[in-house]
């Protein structure tokens, strides 16, 4: 009898946006269809976007880190809060999630899994890519008010399929392109 944790599971089929200063960077090879990947992965929180294909619904089990202490944010615009640290488990992959409340357990979440730099999680992925987009944003600022920060432009970006992802990515007046893997992540 095959015990129940040993069981063939079905590929898990996960949108991981890998950030082009991971690869730029050389932390991340460029995403290539039909290699096994592995990355260091974060979790973000986004609202449902039908329109982008990397924002996703997960179930995992969510674990503390760091002993389950809090850290205070306070980016330098007057605003402050508290940030848990967890650890997303889900079946092939594991994210860091940086939440505004404590999490323990099963959870479900909305939002994108990033695959970034290192130093930034503990998570990781593994598993054969099956698809790989390039996408692209267009970024503007408000040029009557020096120093702006650049925001991205609603509903400007833009896809591209390829079976590489660019080493270097088109950076031509902050437009800025990433790449969506595609993954069969398998445990």
């Amino acid at each position: 009898m095959t015990d129940q944790h040993e069981k063939w599971r079905p590929p898990t089929h996960l949108p991981v946006l890998v950030t082009d200063s991971s690869v730029e960077d050389d932390e991340t090879p460029p995403p290539e269809v039909g290699v096994i990947g592995e990355f260091p992965l974060l979790f973000q929180e986004f609202p449902t976007d039908p329109a982008d294909p990397s924002i996703v619904t997960l179930r995992a089990s969510g674990e503390p880190l760091h002993s389950g202490k809090p850290t205070r944010q306070q980016p330098g615009t007057g605003d402050q809060w508290w940030d848990w640290a967890v650890l997303l488990r889900g079946a092939g992959w594991t994210a860091t999630w940086y939440t505004r409340r404590p999490v323990l357990g099963q959870v479900e979440v909305t939002g994108r899994l990033i695959g970034d730099l290192a130093y930034a999680t503990t998570g990781r992925i593994r598993g054969r890519i099956i698809r790989v987009q390039v996408a692209a944003d267009r970024y503007h600022r408000d040029p009557d008010i020096p120093h702006s920060p650049w925001k991205q432009m609603p509903g400007t970006r833009h896809y591209r399929e390829v079976t590489t992802a660019p080493r270097f990515f088109a950076g031509v007046t902050r437009t800025t392109e990433t790449a969506i893997a595609r993954w069969a992540c398998w445990t």
